[in-house]
């Protein structure tokens, strides 16, 4: 299997039976397959949206959701947990076609992760998407009294908001809040499965209806969606195995592997006696895909660790590594990768060593810190384990130890661990359950100034990874914290750049929280606020948009705030090279920007005649000093300031 899959699994809450026990759980939104990196980071990309409609099967109620979008820009999505409502939450918003290059998620918290709806800033029309569904009682008061306030705001831009409810809610819905309601059914399991298998060219039209028994047996145990999505992936990956070339066989592993039982996975580790061999299985487990002499090495680290005997037998006298690879079930490929001869095994071992073995988890945490250094180990082999563990300790230990092993690996780990502690970051920053904790710790490190670098280093690749894609504003605000205050400064502002210029929302809000603050003379924000107010940018149609950004009346309203912070409490020759800038930029631009353009700088001097002059003087060497100097007149005029 490819190290490039990242496994997660999510407990024992919530689970289906095919037989007796419990059984493994696995958690995507309905439709995305096996969880990654990507499908985690990107759930409202074009793209990933584009696939997710082709295989899309419509639940009952959703044509009656669509209709209450439709008339009053709001849904309230209900319905069974596990039954899709994320998914049609997002087919909901991708039929709007106007709005798919401008859909998002909104979070409900505040810049420091605390629990709060924000109100919606002005701006263009888009598609917004609020997953409540893993809402609190708390929580939920504290965004359900937000929730009105922010429907006539989405209403009043012309937004699209789709809203997952909790279920069971905590309480009655608000009365302006009832009729928004929808109840989403769940869809057929036959065609979500279908539908995915068809998507991947396992199945012709008229063969349809014939799946193998199992495949009908878990079916009929009424699973949730993700599991079913999932299936549909082991599926096709054990076709694309080349072990077999019948789609029965594809479908009786897939589902052995969905549904093993914890009980087989406990007998076969204790039927294990030897603790080298159980070392070596836990090893492979955590590192799949990696090189067998990397697996070996981390394996006698794992020993080291745990302080197990040493083997005192001459070297010659061991067994070798492919015969105890073959004692776990394990065999190394052409390329010397090792795997599981078992689908999902690697993960089955994971969740067992760390449901089972309670006193072992510590170490095992010091372990993955240790392994994180070896040479052997490839760079994406640190990445998975670094991410095998995150799941892992999240799904046992919540965000607590998976934070101070974080913050270890980054200020004791040298180089090699520090994009670990990122990948590990950026897994819990997205997780659902211990997101929100996982971003504020990510908001203190941007605020706290004595920030080592080494933990710069770390925050600076968490926000410019997953969580600039699915979070974007959490990550431009981080970004700008530590753009003010770190040696790593110059690099979070030009990634901070990189982020905001390309995308009119984020452009947008960066202006407004300089206007609120570029007044305090930082040095860093002259520079961030040269690079967001260049002439260039604010002019350029980006996305489609029939407008500019500097048509927006909003926007030229916090440029003025900007230019009148600039003018009234910063000395001139901080920013002297900016209104050159502009003055320039209006000479060679069209008249409705050469108009705005001067205005916002007029407006920015207006009441205050000696910075009206400085505005004139500064003009004076352009092409436009005529309207400047018209515009000046006009504004003194208004004010009765004409000398």
């Amino acid at each position: 299997m490819s190290p490039t899959f990242d496994n997660k699994f999510d407990g024992w809450q919530n689970t289906f039976h095919t037989g007796s026990g419990p059984q493994h759980v696995y958690y995507q939104h309905y439709g995305g397959g096996r969880d990654s990196p990507e499908s985690r980071s990107r759930p409202l990309a074009s793209d990933f949206l584009a696939g997710l409609k082709r295989r899309f099967a419509h639940p009952e109620g959703f044509d009656h959701a669509r209709q209450i979008l439709d008339d009053t820009h709001t849904v309230l999505i209900d319905g069974e947990p596990g039954g899709g409502r994320n998914a049609a939450a997002r087919m909901l918003l991708y039929e709007y076609q106007p709005l798919r290059n401008s859909l998002h998620e909104v979070l409900a918290e505040d810049d420091a992760g605390n629990v709060q709806l924000d109100p919606l800033p002005a701006g263009e029309a888009e598609g917004l998407l609020l997953d409540l569904s893993e809402a609190d009682g708390e929580s939920w008061k504290t965004i359900h009294d937000s929730l009105p306030s922010f429907h006539a705001a989405v209403c009043k831009n012309g937004s699209r908001l789709a809203v997952v409810l909790p279920n069971p809610l905590p309480e009655t819905l608000h009365s302006d809040l009832a009729p928004l309601r929808a109840v989403i059914g769940r869809p057929s399991f036959h065609q979500v499965l279908l539908g995915a298998l068809r998507e991947a060219g396992l199945r012709d039209t008229h063969e349809l209806e014939d799946l193998p028994d199992e495949v009908e047996r878990f079916l009929g145990h009424r699973p949730p969606l993700d599991h079913v999505a999932h299936l549909a992936w082991l599926i096709r990956t054990e076709a694309g195995a080349g072990r077999s070339d019948r789609f029965d066989d594809w479908c009786r592993t897939a589902v052995a592997a969905l549904t093993r039982r914890p009980e087989d996975v406990a007998q076969r580790v204790v039927a294990l006696q030897d603790g080298r061999l159980r070392a070596l299985l836990l090893a492979t487990a955590m590192l799949q895909g990696a090189r067998s002499d990397a697996v070996y090495e981390a394996c006698e680290s794992l020993l080291s660790s745990v302080r197990h005997p040493a083997d005192d037998r001459p070297l010659l006298e061991r067994e070798d590594l492919s015969s105890r690879f073959a004692e776990i079930k394990a065999t190394p490929d052409a390329h010397g990768r090792v795997s599981f001869a078992e689908m999902d095994y690697d993960i089955a071992i994971r969740t067992h060593f760390w449901n089972n073995m309670p006193g072992l988890r510590s170490r095992l945490g010091d372990w993955v810190g240790q392994t994180l250094g070896l040479a052997s180990l490839a760079p994406g082999d640190r990445l998975v384990l670094a991410e095998r563990y995150a799941e892992q300790s999240l799904r046992i230990s919540g965000p607590g130890d998976l934070l101070r092993r974080a913050r270890d690996w980054a200020d004791q780990g040298g180089l090699l661990a520090r994009p670990a502690a990122a990948r590990a970051l950026s897994y819990g920053a997205l997780h659902r359950d211990h997101g929100r904790r996982v971003r504020k710790e990510l908001y203190d490190w941007a605020v706290f100034p004595a920030l080592s670098d080494a933990r710069a280093d770390v925050l600076l690749a968490v926000c410019s990874g997953g969580i600039a894609l699915r979070y974007p504003e959490q990550a431009m605000v981080r970004l700008h914290h530590m753009s003010r205050h770190h040696s790593r400064g110059r690099a979070a502002q030009s990634r901070l750049i990189r982020l905001v210029l390309p995308d009119h929302r984020l452009h947008r809000r960066m202006l407004e929280r300089l206007a609120r603050e570029l007044g305090k003379s930082r040095d860093a924000d002259i520079r961030l606020f040269a690079a967001l107010a260049s002439p260039r940018h604010l002019t350029l149609l980006r996305d489609g948009a029939s407008t500019a950004l500097l048509d927006e009346r909003g926007v030229q309203e916090q440029l003025t705030m900007c230019w009148a912070a600039l003018f009234e409490s910063v000395p001139l020759a901080e920013w002297h090279d900016l209104p050159d800038e502009w003055l320039s930029a209006a000479g060679h631009t069209i008249p409705q920007h050469r108009d705005q353009l001067i205005d916002v700088l007029v407006r920015a001097c207006r009441g205050r005649p000696l910075d009206l002059g400085r505005l004139y003087q500064l003009a004076h060497p352009h092409r436009v000093a005529r309207l400047v100097q018209q515009k000046i007149d006009a504004v003194q005029c208004l004010h009765g300031n004409r000398p």
